[in-house]
């Protein structure tokens, strides 16, 4: 430890540790053991790993799921004059090829990467040549298909430790509840007790306030007072992109200048308005939760949740932000009935129709393998084909991957380059390669502008020469300096491990089971969000609730913060979210009459209750349909009952199928019983939900 102590002065000027982290840091480098760092926002995480990296004697590979709080932490490091870089898809060819040079001569000391690369071939090529002293995944809440923000990728991650021989993993999170952390645990052998370093959520400078709102003008008129009181920055919190300008333009009449930020701006205007916020005393943005990562900003005096978060989890991530300093900073939340439906779509969104599962896996199933014994798919379209989203159907192949070890995934491919001289005699030398890839090239590509393009799929298809080869000549021109290329049109590639279900029977087992893990999710979703309300709302200590909600019970002392809207008024607040359990008849028919398709009721609760998917954008009955979302004050399992009967009437019957694009029909499968391409969807698969049992007879009842 003392070589520690020294990094810590030396490197990063600091005096001492701070929370647990010099026992972590031990666990690492003396006890050689595995840990899982449980620290709020800001408590100081990134050095738990940063340090061991410059103790340990070979690499520390750090996974992160985003881009930007990579390059963050790597320009930090560097500036310290610690070797550290990231490998990710905006490095060029030569310095992604300086960064593995210097990985495979041991001169590096800490790699960040997002958990896709672990995907790619030729990274677990490099690793494989490379001694990995430690692991470090950030973001750790994400392995758990429970927590806030689960990704498919991140399921990965144990795997990849076990099979590269890792020494020793470290996971980091701000926001894991108790079942998150015992997932956490079980996944990368940690020690539940030993191995878990835990700081209370609990920060007494933090005065938790909730207020409800009937309307939006209800809320600007609370909001504009307490923001003008500001005595610091403040982060306005919304659910939606286009609420973040609709609240700054009805913010900016009163003198409060703020700024907007969500990810549907260009990069640079981000990274400007993220700049200009962090440099301000009393800035003010307005922000979707794209917002927040990376900010360490100490004088955060007000976050503002201006629409309720989904999840517990992601308010006391970003409330985490302020008041980092130690003095006192507000959390205002408020709770409005109207905005209810909105993050309820989010929680249903993920749900497909069991049938589209099993059309998915039937093309699985089906897809002809190439010459290497790979299967390879376009996923935006086959999430368009089959109306999965496409998070979700990135989950769908985790599964068949991990659970079912059906398939391994592999390093994706483009389909289509686009090409253009670099040198001027770069495409003559391009006509003048001999090579049968350059002649195959020359052959199939077409004229663009002042360039070409190849899809190299089809081309490798037709001309018998390999795909990859013709991807590898590209490659090497573009390396030559001779022209420039962009690719597109990427493809998931899998190599086939066991024998896919091939019958119906089998196919429609796995799919009925990775339907009810998605209802599961479902289910899981909508508790989160009822959670809220009830943390909000409840005859408790707000910093109590929260602090008990992590598995910190007697964090606040004597429960009691003293400063939260229940200590200060001795009551929560009153707030009785409901939804109507007798849908418009008329509105309904309207539906009906836009939608022709009656093979998904599900599909039709969507449209009438404001979810989008990937069908409903196609065929424009999206948000840009007049009648989208009309019934959002209606019980979506009510909604989704009344649209399974119409569909019951219509035999189930799919009217919008575009032509087939894939070769084989939309049905479960190819003998004569089977040839229709109607498909039958039971009440269980659209309705099963719980809606009919609640408030018959009645009009109105709770969302949960």
């Amino acid at each position: 430890m003392d070589r520690a102590r020294e990094i810590l002065k030396d490197v990063f000027g600091f005096d001492s540790f701070r929370l647990s982290q010099e026992s972590v840091i031990r666990r690492l480098i003396e006890d050689n053991e595995n840990a899982l760092v449980l620290y709020p926002t800001g408590g100081g995480k990134s050095l738990t790993f940063q340090i061991p990296a410059l103790c340990l004697p070979g690499l520390t590979l750090v996974i992160s799921p985003l881009i930007a709080l990579m390059k963050d932490q790597v320009d930090a490091l560097v500036a310290r004059g610690i070797k550290a870089a990231s490998l990710d898809s905006t490095l060029d060819a030569e310095r992604s090829a300086w960064v593995k040079q210097e990985v495979l001569s041991g001169s590096m000391k800490i790699l960040y990467v997002a958990p896709e690369r672990l995907n790619n071939e030729s990274f677990i090529a490099l690793m494989s040549n490379v001694r990995i002293s430690l692991l470090a995944c950030d973001e750790s809440h994400c392995i758990s298909q429970w927590g806030a923000s689960f990704r498919p990728e991140y399921l990965k991650i144990a795997r990849f430790a076990e099979e590269m021989d890792v020494e020793r993993v470290l996971c980091l999170t701000a926001t894991a509840t108790k079942s998150v952390a015992e997932d956490i645990c079980k996944q990368f052998l940690i020690h539940p007790t030993e191995g878990v370093f835990r700081t209370p959520v609990y920060r007494p400078n933090l005065a938790f306030e909730v207020e409800v709102a009937a309307n939006m003008e209800e809320k600007m008129a609370r909001l504009i007072p307490f923001l003008k009181a500001r005595t610091g920055p403040a982060i306005v919190y919304v659910t939606l992109q286009r609420h973040a300008q609709e609240v700054a333009d009805r913010l900016t009449p009163h003198g409060l200048e703020p700024m907007v930020y969500h990810a549907g701006l260009p990069s640079e205007e981000r990274e400007k308005i993220q700049m200009k916020f962090m440099e301000s005393e009393r800035g003010i943005v307005c922000a979707t939760i794209a917002f927040g990562m990376g900010i360490d900003k100490a004088n955060i005096r007000q976050v503002v949740h201006l629409f309720m978060p989904k999840t517990i989890e992601n308010y006391s991530q970003e409330v985490g932000r302020a008041g980092r300093d130690g003095l006192p900073s507000t959390c205002l939340l408020f709770l409005s009935a109207p905005d209810i439906p909105a993050l309820e779509g989010f929680a249903r969104g993920d749900t497909c129709a069991k049938s589209d599962l099993e059309m998915w896996l039937q093309a699985v199933a089906f897809r002809a393998p190439a010459s290497d014994g790979t299967i390879d798919f376009n996923l935006y379209s086959q999430s368009r084909e089959h109306d999965i989203r496409p998070n979700v159907l990135n989950l769908c192949y985790a599964t068949l991957e991990l659970q079912y070890k059906y398939i391994r995934a592999i390093t994706p491919f483009y389909s289509q380059y686009d090409i253009s001289g670099r040198a001027s005699d770069g495409m003559q030398k391009v006509m003048a390669a001999t090579s049968p890839a350059a002649q195959t090239i020359r052959t199939y590509w077409k004229s663009r502008g002042a360039g070409y393009t190849i899809d190299v799929e089809a081309a490798g298809s037709h001309s018998k020469v390999d795909r990859a080869a013709l991807a590898k000549q590209i490659s090497e021109w573009e390396f030559a300096g001779w022209i420039w290329s962009k690719a597109s049109q990427v493809r998931a590639r899998f190599q086939i491990l066991n024998p896919l279900p091939k019958t119906v029977e089998e196919i429609k087992n796995v799919a009925a089971l990775l339907y009810e893990d998605m209802v599961k999710r479902e289910d899981e979703a909508i508790e989160k969000l009822r959670r809220v309300i009830t943390f909000a709302t409840t005859d408790d200590c707000l910093a109590q609730s929260l602090a008990a909600y992590f598995g910190d019970e007697d964090a606040v002392p004597e429960g009691m913060c003293g400063y939260c809207t229940f200590c200060k008024t001795g009551a929560g607040v009153d707030f009785d979210p409901t939804a109507d359990l007798q849908p418009n008849p008329g509105m309904l028919k309207s539906i009906l009459d836009a939608c022709p398709t009656r093979d998904d009721p599900r599909l039709l609760a969507r449209m009438a209750f404001g979810i989008t998917s990937p069908r409903l954008t196609l065929n424009k009955w999206s948000s840009t349909h007049p009648l989208f979302g009309c019934l959002g004050n209606v019980d979506f399992n009510v909604l989704l009952e009344a649209f399974d009967a119409e569909c019951k009437k219509s035999g189930y019957m799919k009217v919008d199928m575009p032509p087939p694009t894939s070769g084989y029909k939309r049905s479960l499968s190819r003998d004569n019983s089977y040839t229709t391409t109607t498909t039958k969807r039971t009440k269980s698969s659209g309705s099963s939900r719980g809606g009919s049992s609640r408030g018959r007879g009645s009009k109105r009842g709770r969302y949960y």
